[in-house]
């Protein structure tokens, strides 16, 4: 662009123009004439060296945000990498935790109650794996969302899509069934879990999940099954399905496999009175 700021072809006309001036005019005319394509000539080698300068910023601008973007991206699967060993970790040190407890409670009347206190707390707040029967429901968003393309029977794009929202009604609605545990890609809900977005991101306790959305119910699925597919929510995703073409899906399971999510954080705390 800035080699070649005018065409060869403008350069020619320019010369055989003057030529034809001096012919016509006299060497005075001429040379007056002559003045005015190479001011235009100057002109337009300006245009090109500022249009050259200015598509050399953009693209480095352009080169840098991909720069960012990249490094960003990096920082984020680093981090994630991380939170996912420091979890195992976690997880094989309550373990050992439990183990010793269990073994000190167990040694008199008082301490076994006491275990058997704590497992049914621990039950009852999703601190300790589960397994059993179940339903499985699996939410993603349409084929044609990633793509771009229009959605089915004319839907707008985002119609295609699950969000927070979606996954909130849908998990509300196996608890409301009779579910006794559910994970979300693994997360283990308790009443202290939050189902947020940012961005086009799903969140699940702060954690980003990526769709298909699968979601582990355990429970009584002779009873759970039914309630839950003739609830207002799988009618809804049924009609979503047919309209905007997003995948829901609910099936059964005789053993369902969920982890625990682990002990709260303590907040508050006093020393038991002596007896």
């Amino acid at each position: 662009m800035m080699t070649a700021a005018l065409d060869p072809s403008y350069g020619e006309a320019a010369v055989r123009k003057a030529g034809a001036v001096v012919d016509a005019g006299g060497p005075e005319r001429g040379a007056a004439r002559r003045r005015v394509p190479g001011r235009l000539i100057g002109l337009l080698v300006l245009l090109g060296l500022v249009t050259g300068i200015a598509a050399a910023q953009v693209r480095q601008r352009a080169d840098d945000a991909g720069r960012v973007r990249r490094s960003l991206v990096a920082d984020i699967q680093r981090q994630t990498r991380g939170t996912d060993l420091l979890a195992v970790q976690a997880d094989k040190l309550r373990s050992e935790v439990q183990r010793v407890r269990n073994q000190a409670l167990g040694e008199d009347a008082r301490g076994r109650s006491a275990a058997a206190q704590v497992a049914a707390l621990e039950l009852a707040t999703g601190g300790v794996a589960v397994h059993g029967p179940g339903l499985v429901v699996t939410l993603d968003d349409a084929p044609n969302v990633s793509g771009g393309t229009s959605t089915a029977r004319g839907g707008q794009l985002s119609n295609g899509r699950i969000y927070d929202r979606d996954v909130q009604d849908a998990v509300n609605a196996l608890w409301a069934a009779g579910a006794e545990a559910i994970t979300v890609n693994g997360q283990r809900l308790t009443a202290q879990t939050a189902i947020r977005s940012a961005g086009e991101a799903v969140l699940v306790d702060f954690r980003p999940l990526s769709p298909p959305y699968v979601l582990r119910a355990v429970g009584n699925v002779d009873v759970m099954e039914p309630r839950f597919a003739d609830g207002p929510t799988a009618r809804r995703f049924t009609t979503w399905t047919s309209l905007y073409g997003i995948r829901f899906d609910a099936t059964r399971s005789q053993d369902l496999h969920l982890p625990g999510a682990g002990a709260p954080d303590l907040r508050v705390a006093k020393p038991e009175g002596r007896p």
